[in-house]
């Protein structure tokens, strides 16, 4: 089996869409077809049912891809030891980072970490926290960096960078200002189950954040009126500053926020963790360790 063959069908299968695969590999579409299909012939059977849109693994498709995992991931760890044993410091590191957390963090710790690792590149891939726990899992990523609530029942290894509030915003016109109550400590608090006939701008479903708000509001004893669900994190706080919505953040975000939106804890002072995430048993290099100690450095110097 031919390792980058087997990369090829993997990220076929991960896209389920030979077209997306092709422009994510930066190779043409009929050369990446004719590839399959001398794969197919070779095997004697068709490892993917065909749609326009959508790719799905037949059985022997699926026999192949769990093989395939399972050899890039013996021939990555094996690479990544001798690496480490002959301090080289050359291989490739494939790291998911959440949009949410993810800018701002891998230009600071790239920065730092590209002084000490010249020679390593690093492959970004930018998704929802669903995605790149999926990814973790399959081997595609060798570590991920997003965000998990505190009940997290998920099987990969997780290792704390941060925990974090998350907070309500609104407008400084908002009436629901009102409602702000003063704790014993002094921290200005509101109760969000007072706010059952505002409207909030969320994220997307496909981020773990939206199973962390969904319980949320949940123990709030409402569903929230949504005004949208999409958007970036500036768009959305200029909805929040025309006084259009409320929304649920994470409090490292405050310093980010438009001059007209105020921010307030909740009643209830629900947690969420910034991890870095990887697949159990997995071989982590002396550079991804080092990676995820430069990471745990940044989010200690944005508390």
């Amino acid at each position: 089996m031919d390792l980058r063959q087997i990369e090829n069908i993997l990220n076929i299968a991960q896209e389920e869409n030979i077209t997306r695969a092709a422009e994510k590999l930066y190779i043409s579409q009929p050369a990446l077809n004719q590839q399959l299909l001398n794969l197919e012939k070779e095997l004697g059977t068709r490892l993917f049912y065909r749609n326009r849109n959508n790719w799905k693994l037949t059985e022997a498709g699926e026999i192949y891809v769990e093989a395939g995992k399972r050899l890039l991931d013996i021939k990555k760890e094996a690479y990544a030891r001798i690496s480490d044993l002959a301090q080289t410091k050359r291989e490739q590191l494939t790291i998911g980072v959440t949009p949410g957390t993810g800018g701002r963090m891998m230009a600071w710790v790239y920065k730092k970490f590209h002084r000490a690792y010249p020679e390593i590149r690093i492959q970004v891939s930018q998704a929802f926290g669903r995605q790149i726990q999926k990814d973790v899992g399959s081997g595609i990523l060798d570590f991920g960096i997003m965000t998990i609530g505190e009940s997290w029942t998920g099987k990969e290894v997780t290792e704390e960078l941060r925990r974090a509030e998350m907070i309500l915003v609104m407008s400084k016109d908002n009436p629901m200002r009102s409602e702000v109550i003063t704790e014993a400590d002094g921290t200005r608090t509101v109760d969000l189950s007072k706010f059952r006939d505002e409207y909030f701008i969320l994220g997307s479903q496909a981020g773990i954040n939206h199973t962390i708000l969904t319980n949320l509001f949940e123990q709030a004893g409402f569903a929230p009126k949504l005004y949208s669900q999409s958007g970036g994190f500036l768009l959305n706080m200029s909805m929040v500053e025309e006084n259009l919505c409320c929304s649920v953040i994470e409090e490292y975000h405050e310093k980010e926020l438009p001059e007209g939106v105020i921010s307030f804890k909740l009643t209830s002072h629900p947690i969420l963790k910034v991890v870095a995430v990887h697949k159990p048993g997995k071989y982590l290099s002396r550079a991804s360790r080092d990676f995820i100690n430069m990471a745990k450095e940044y989010w200690k110097e944005c508390e």
